[in-house]
């Protein structure tokens, strides 16, 4: 029988965990490696720790693949944690029923190898073979940490490397979930008033309901429901209340209801454990065209936690003990208080481009010195280059009279410079609007046009769309009053007179959903070797029936209006 030959998993683990401070000690395991034994040969050889399982295993007739060429995970539960199970469902080990060995077995079991420096704070990447995630956490007591899996079970012996895959040994049988969301929901009293909304809406049914017996093809999701409490905080006390607050046509049925629209709200069409949630920044629901900003805050995970216009709106909080709750259907998370969506008018955002929190990290840089920082180090921008950096520069020159003194340096070119840089924007309110590129022009040496020159034109492009209009980092604006340079596409965003100092118009977007999206710059080929000194300071995306030119941006951090 061919064997698939594995290579020596390094001893330490070392897991990147978003919720756990830096302070949790390194996970270390025995490990083990074998080029003779598959994972069903390496269990039926060591009966002193695994003979349960591998009875479990030959009842229910999967030893023969687990014994052949593949790729596989299999958490393996000792005896010990094995006879724990059989007491909880008051059954011996030979009463156990050929579907049940099955079920037990499959739940266990993943079609990839995935070793525990891969885990993270969440579901795991791969599917059982039962159909359902598995979800890993780190628990720390005193001082020493290890992995908890779905809240069940802990791993006491990772990464034994087998012929045909890896083996994590735990010490509890894991158990699938049984009920689904609307189950979970219908079963725990402090959801009594949600669940009335799920039933009168429809969609109690849409989360009750497992819609194909193909994992790959089942649609998953994720609800967050809201607790009694966290309504009666908001003056709801019963279901009448929520329903005369929001039912609009009489008709709770009715997709565009404001009932139906608050309760699919509360849907993430996907499946969305914590970590998964923190992971984005914002996240589409079954309501059309409305999405979740999310963010984590120290331990804390928040929903809608948003500055507009100035104005910091206070996020919900999402109950971290009572949440990642796996259901046949998806994942179950409690709100402590309560949100719908919002009708927003669009909004200036005025977007300055060298303010993340990357840099704000950095007390002794941001807004106080140069930094040059490393690709894949700052979350909301990336480029193509992997050698490159993304320079932050603070100045005190006269001449470059960039908002607040800092912009990012960013040149652009076909040679070592960045083709392209993508960055994600602000949130951004559903409606139209006029884009601007905010920059101090400035050239290389060598001249404009030539090999070695500085010419630097840029295509810009918003959502994966270009734009109407590209600029040049070289091009100074026009010395002419607000109303002709908007005429031609200019504006002076900058109080200063010096005409370097530039904004360029881009051209017109429509923006369908309220949310973060992809702003991309990338040079053309007429930028020959591209140009060292592309001073970028802000985007500006403005309503269309707003003022274009004012406010003005100091580099105090002041604005002018006039």
């Amino acid at each position: 029988m061919k064997k698939y030959l594995s290579i020596l998993v390094t001893s330490v683990v070392s897991l990147l965990i978003i919720f756990y401070a830096s302070s949790c000690k390194k996970i270390k395991y025995v490990e083990i490696t074998t080029t003779d034994l598959n994972i069903y040969g390496y269990i039926k050889a060591n009966p002193d720790k695994y003979s349960s399982i591998t009875t479990i295993v030959d009842k229910s007739g999967y030893a023969g693949f687990l014994d052949a060429y593949g790729s596989y995970t299999m958490f393996v539960p000792t005896d010990s944690a094995v006879a724990i199970y059989l007491k909880e469902v008051g059954k011996t080990l030979s009463a156990l029923t050929d579907k049940e060995a099955q079920d037990i077995v499959k739940f266990h079991l993943l079609q990839d190898t995935l070793p525990t420096a891969s885990f993270k704070d969440g579901k795991l990447p791969t599917i059982t073979m039962y159909g359902q995630f598995l979800v890993t956490s780190v628990v720390n007591n005193g001082g020493v940490s290890s992995i908890l899996v779905n809240r069940q079970g802990y791993i006491t012996q990772g990464n034994i490397t087998t012929g045909n895959g890896l083996i994590h040994q735990v010490d509890h049988v894991l158990k699938p979930a049984t009920k689904s969301i609307s189950q979970l929901i219908d079963a725990d009293p402090r959801f009594s008033i949600f669940v009335q909304a799920l039933k009168a809406t429809g969609y109690y049914d849409t989360l009750n309901t497992v819609n194909s017996t193909d994992p790959a093809l089942r649609r998953w999701f994720t609800v967050l429901a809201e607790t009694n409490q966290a309504l009666a905080d908001s003056g709801i006390l019963s279901y009448a209340a929520l329903k005369a607050k929001y039912n609009n046509t009489g008709n709770p049925m009715d997709p565009l209801d404001s009932l139906s629209i608050y309760v699919k709200y509360h849907i993430i069409p996907d499946n969305q454990y914590l970590a998964d949630i923190v992971s984005t920044s914002s996240h589409t629901t079954l309501a059309p065209l409305e999405v979740l900003a999310s963010k984590l805050d120290n331990e804390k995970v928040l929903i809608n936690d948003l500055d507009f216009n100035g104005v910091h709106e206070q996020g919900i909080e999402l109950e971290r003990s009572t949440s990642d709750l796996s259901a046949t259907t998806g994942v179950l998370h409690t709100a402590l208080a309560h949100f719908a969506p919002k009708v927003r008018q669009p909004t200036a955002v005025y977007w300055d481009v060298a303010d993340f929190p990357e840099v704000r990290k950095l007390p002794a840089v941001f807004r106080r010195a140069n930094f040059s920082f490393a690709y894949g180090s700052i979350k909301d921008i990336t480029w193509d280059r992997t050698t490159n950096t993304m320079d932050y520069a603070y100045t005190t020159s006269s001449t470059i009279n960039v908002y607040w003194k800092d912009y990012l340096s960013v040149p652009m070119g076909n040679t070592t410079r960045h083709n392209w840089i993508e960055f994600t924007t602000p949130i951004i309110i559903k409606g139209r609007y006029k884009v601007w590129v905010c920059y101090r022009a400035a050239k290389g040496s060598g001249t404009v046009g030539l090999p070695g020159g500085s010419n630097m034109p840029v295509q810009p492009s918003f959502d994966g769309v270009d734009l109407s209009r590209q600029f040049n980092f070289t091009e100074q604006r026009p010395n002419l009053t607000d109303g002709e340079l908007e005429a031609l596409g200019w504006k002076k965003y900058s109080p200063s007179t010096n005409q370097l100092m530039t904004g360029k118009f881009l051209g017109i977007i429509d923006v369908t959903t309220t949310d973060r999206h992809k702003l991309r710059i990338r040079s053309l080929p007429a930028a020959g070797t591209g140009n060292p000194s592309d001073f970028l300071d802000m985007f500006h995306f403005i309503p269309i029936n707003q003022n274009q030119y004012l406010p003005r941006f100091n580099t105090d951090g002041t604005l002018q209006y006039f």
